[in-house]
Order: C-alpha cells, then structure tokens, then sequence
C-alpha cells in the first residue's frame, strides 16, 4: 500500500514538472520567433 502511493506520488511530481518546463520551452520558443521575425522585417 505505502509503496503505491510514494509511486503515485513520484508519478504525479515528474507529470507537474515536464508541464512546466514544456511550458517554459514554449514561451522561449515563442521569444524567439518573435525577435526573428521583427529581425527579417
């Protein structure tokens, strides 16, 4: 039983914090797209 939780847990943890760096990787990716396109105009 405990061990299923502290699995559950772990589980749960890495899930959160893949979100949030996807997210971070996004808002860099959208950054950059804009300071290149303001770049080639």
């Amino acid at each position: 039983m405990n061990v299923k939780i502290v699995i559950i847990v772990t589980v749960i943890t890495i899930l959160v914090s893949l979100q949030y760096t996807l997210n971070k990787i996004l808002v860099e990716l959208r950054e950059i797209k804009r300071i290149l396109m303001s770049k080639y105009r």
